[in-house]
């Protein structure tokens, strides 16, 4: 009975982890089941010294601990497409106002993965008037027979991925390449070594290589050379590039910005790089040209790092800088954050109309209308950072403001995505002819662009479905495109630039436009010659005409390669020369965030 026992927790043990594969659409190869099957022994092998009463019943709540943390992956990974860590613990505190997004995403049948610990609670009711005697020493051989098994499941598929296959832990750019590395229980184990290091120990230096590197691309000074505008950037939460120019149920989705193609520069090629920050990093990303943690937000790690960003580049060139978000002044450290990159006033929820939200905030209409006051206080030249959030998860509006006629869909969350992006757009449109009837338009830089995804881009979604989506290149560019309107001084003809790029190229490209010389920056001006190499953080990117997608089951750079315009599979050797780059800029923007590298 007693190695009965054992085998059923290890079975059911083993069988969640399959049902987690299914649930999440990760894969489940080989050594991933050794690596899991040897660290369930290694970490229940000393139970087997206990005497059966109360072994049997530690092993119902080792199943249940294991089901709430594999449950608790889910759900994240679902939101992420990543794991827990521990460097999350801090940004989950800044759940809560969002969590009703976070929450449409739990299934019923997630709740599946405690069926196990029912199963064996029945076995213990059965049996629990049994007693089986086992000697001290036998019960020792078994639980070191057992811990010795488990060593030998768990390192062999790790020795042979970092010896065989070169894949050393210390380059990896992505949480979910080391959760295929080490196994779930690696993973995490992992992480809390790091987390622990990470809070107690002190952070070692830059490499004499990424300081060259720092070195070689940064100036020392920032003189402006040309006539300085006023600058207006616009975050706009949750606005794929998808819905630009789309007809749901034969209406126009956006027709303001539409109309805004017309008069700026519209780059359909454009990318969010965001991680598992999503807001928060979209604004870091653009306001510092870096690029997102492998784990975390920045703006709950390391708000007080110190950053060559723009909003500091252009207070050093004279500008008055100013962030605007009708929310919660100290969410998500934004206090702090704005502070610390340049930003000299932040109006936030104290400084705009109490009523009629959406959402979470604040509606968009009233937050635009508010913010214009607000930059007339500004002393000129000014940077206004204005960050909406009216489209924000779970896509909430009140019916008086549902304008759509969506009797074609099905999906209620997509139905109040449309219905709030639709809004939004008219929220655009207002704001733009306020600009324009307070003469703040014509000579201003103004720039709108989406910062992430909206959630609803998966593979059995309504979204894809009614997209057609039937190929890797356009479900990447389905969850991947935002849009991204430059509407330069004086300017009032449209043009189309297809060239790609990202977030991180959005503050070269202004400080290019204003004809500055710049500090540190990982990312490249859109307007330049040179073709720009757009990177997300499990090590895929975007570069000229071809789109490389990681393979994070496999060793780094083993990936596929598309040709975009034929969206077909093309030779991993058009996309090689950048897999190593891509890696190299990961690791040194993880470097300089984490190590604090631009302290002056």
């Amino acid at each position: 009975m007693i190695v009965f026992g054992y085998a059923l927790y290890l079975l059911l043990g083993t069988l969640k982890f399959v049902l987690f594969s299914f649930y999440t659409d990760t894969a489940f190869p080989t050594s991933l089941f050794l690596m899991n099957l040897g660290g369930m022994l290694l970490l229940s092998s000393w139970t087997l010294l206990i005497e059966w009463r109360k072994r049997r019943w530690i092993w119902l709540s080792l199943l249940l601990a294991h089901s709430l943390l594999l449950i608790s992956d889910m759900w994240y990974y679902r939101y992420f497409n990543d794991f827990l860590s521990v460097s999350l613990m801090s940004q989950m505190l800044q759940m809560g106002d969002v969590s009703s997004g976070f929450a449409a995403l739990i299934l019923p049948s997630d709740f599946l993965l405690f069926a196990d610990s029912l199963i064996f609670l029945g076995i213990l009711f059965f049996t629990r008037k049994k007693t089986f005697a086992v000697t001290k020493s036998k019960r020792q051989k078994t639980a070191g027979l057992t811990f010795l098994t488990g060593i030998v499941l768990f390192a062999a598929p790790v020795t042979y991925s970092v010896v065989k296959e070169d894949q050393r832990l210390s380059q990896s750019v992505s949480d979910m390449r080391d959760y295929y590395q080490l196994g779930f229980w690696g993973y995490h184990g992992l992480d809390l070594f790091r987390g622990i290091q990470s809070a107690v120990g002190p952070t070692d230096d830059l490499t004499n290589a990424q300081q060259q590197r720092l070195d070689e691309t940064s100036t020392s000074d920032a003189n402006g050379k040309t006539k300085k505008p006023n600058i207006i950037l616009v975050q706009l939460e949750s606005f794929q590039a998808s819905v630009i120019d789309q007809q749901v149920d034969g209406q126009t989705l956006t027709p303001n910005l539409n109309q805004l193609k017309k008069e700026s520069l519209y780059f359909p090629s454009f990318y969010h790089q965001t991680h598992e920050g999503r807001t928060s990093d979209a604004e870091f990303i653009t306001n510092t040209s870096l690029y997102p943690l492998k784990s975390g937000s920045v703006y709950t790690r390391f708000p007080d790092n110190e950053f060559d960003a723009l909003p500091d580049l252009l207070r050093t060139n004279g500008y008055d800088t100013a962030a605007m978000h009708a929310y919660e002044k100290g969410f998500w450290n934004r206090d702090q954050v704005y502070q610390n990159i340049g930003f000299k006033h932040f109006f936030s929820q104290d400084d705009y109309p109490k009523q009629k939200k959406i959402g979470m905030a604040l509606n968009d209409k009233q937050f635009f209308t508010k913010s214009i006051e607000h930059m007339e206080t500004l002393k000129e030249p000014y940077f206004s950072f204005l960050v909406a959030l009216t489209s924000h998860t779970p896509y909430e509006i009140p019916k008086d403001e549902q304008q759509l006629d969506l009797s074609g869909y099905d999906d209620p969350m997509l139905k109040g995505y449309y219905q709030t992006i639709h809004y939004v757009d008219g929220a655009v449109g207002q704001m733009v002819k306020e600009l324009k009837k307070k003469s703040m338009w014509d000579d201003t830089l103004v720039i709108f662009y989406g910062d992430h995804d909206s959630g609803l881009t998966n593979e059995d979604g309504e979204m894809q479905q009614k997209a057609r989506i039937n190929n890797a290149v356009d479900a990447f560019e389905l969850d991947r495109q935002v849009p991204l309107f430059i509407k330069k001084p004086n300017q009032d003809k449209g043009q189309v630039i297809q060239e790609n790029g990202g977030q991180i190229d959005i503050a070269p490209t202004i400080v290019d436009l204003l004809n500055l010389d710049a500090p540190y920056m990982m990312g490249d001006s859109l307007l330049d010659d040179e073709p720009n190499l757009t990177a997300f953080r499990d090590g895929s990117f975007r570069y000229k005409g071809y789109y490389y997608k990681a393979k994070l089951t496999e060793k780094a750079g083993n990936g596929t390669c598309y040709d975009v315009s034929t969206k077909k599979q093309v030779d991993r050797d058009m996309c090689q020369p950048q897999t190593k780059q891509v890696r190299k800029d990961l690791r040194l923007s993880d470097a300089i965030i984490e190590k604090n590298g631009l302290e002056k």
